[in-house]
């Protein structure tokens, strides 16, 4: 296990960097939230816009803790996630739902028991979530989503590495951002 992971990220320098980047990230999320809820409302789907406003703020609570702990904690995302798919159910959409959380996670499971120093079992648990908000914007959505989470880790790790020596960067912010942008994409 690499020496960020062991003490969570103080002898990468996260935490220093952390303010800047919880900020920049926390604007990023809301500004997709809004227009995501703007969207919907202007569609007629206000329960929809309630919705996207309701999972960007859980994107964003989810990303700051992530950016500042290197860990998502299960009280965040477990009910996190049992939420989005009640919701789904309640709409009569549980089984996309249902669908795009178990390959997500099932994906995301099986990265972490690869290389568990690689992918936390957090972003697992975040992947039922986000799985099954994006599967509600059909499967380009979720493909998006899920492809553009990786690209965007690999390119902050990349920015991240060119400044600090061990650096580590989390990957659960990435995966919001890259969830409310396939979704708002996905129209």
């Amino acid at each position: 296990m690499g020496e960020c992971a062991k003490d969570r990220g103080a002898a990468c320098g996260i935490r220093r960097r952390s303010v800047g980047a919880a900020a920049a990230y926390s604007a990023a999320t809301c500004g997709l939230g809004l227009a995501l809820a703007a969207r919907c409302a202007t569609a007629g789907l206000l329960p929809a816009a309630v919705g996207a406003l309701a999972l960007a703020a859980w994107c964003a609570i989810l990303g700051v803790v992530d950016l500042r702990n290197l860990r998502l904690p299960d009280l965040l995302t477990i009910p996190g996630a049992a939420a989005i798919l009640a919701a789904a159910g309640a709409a009569g959409h549980g089984a996309a739902a249902l669908w795009g959380a178990g390959l997500l996670t099932a994906a995301y499971l099986c990265m972490h028991l690869l290389r568990p120093a690689a992918m936390g079992a957090g972003d697992a648990k975040l992947a039922a979530g986000l799985g099954a908000a994006t599967a509600l914007g059909g499967g380009d959505a979720w493909l998006a989503a899920a492809t553009g989470a990786l690209l965007l880790t690999a390119m902050c790790g990349i920015a991240v590495s060119g400044r600090t020596r061990n650096a580590a960067w989390p990957h659960g912010p990435s995966m919001c951002i890259a969830s409310l942008a396939a979704l708002l994409a996905a129209g």
